[in-house]
């Protein structure tokens, strides 16, 4: 699988999202596993198949989920 290499500011951004949110949803799960496949001294990242698939459906096709889309706005 392919192997990118982020910067500081890229690898910052990413270690925002909280750990333990793992359990909370599909776009938290996807980020919590980027932060485990990360490689925080060379910056690379190992991507899987499943996350190639997560990415650009999460970026550009997500619409509402969870308390989203139930109307309990």
């Amino acid at each position: 699988m392919p192997i990118i290499t982020l910067n500081p500011g890229e690898i910052a951004i990413l270690n925002r999202q909280n750990p333990t949110s793992a359990q909370d949803g599909g776009w938290q799960t996807l980020l919590v596993r980027l932060q485990e496949n990360l490689n925080g001294a060379t910056g690379e990242l190992d991507l899987g198949a499943q996350d190639l698939e997560q990415i650009p459906r999460y970026a550009f096709d997500y619409g509402n989920g969870g308390w989203e889309g139930d109307g309990h706005r």
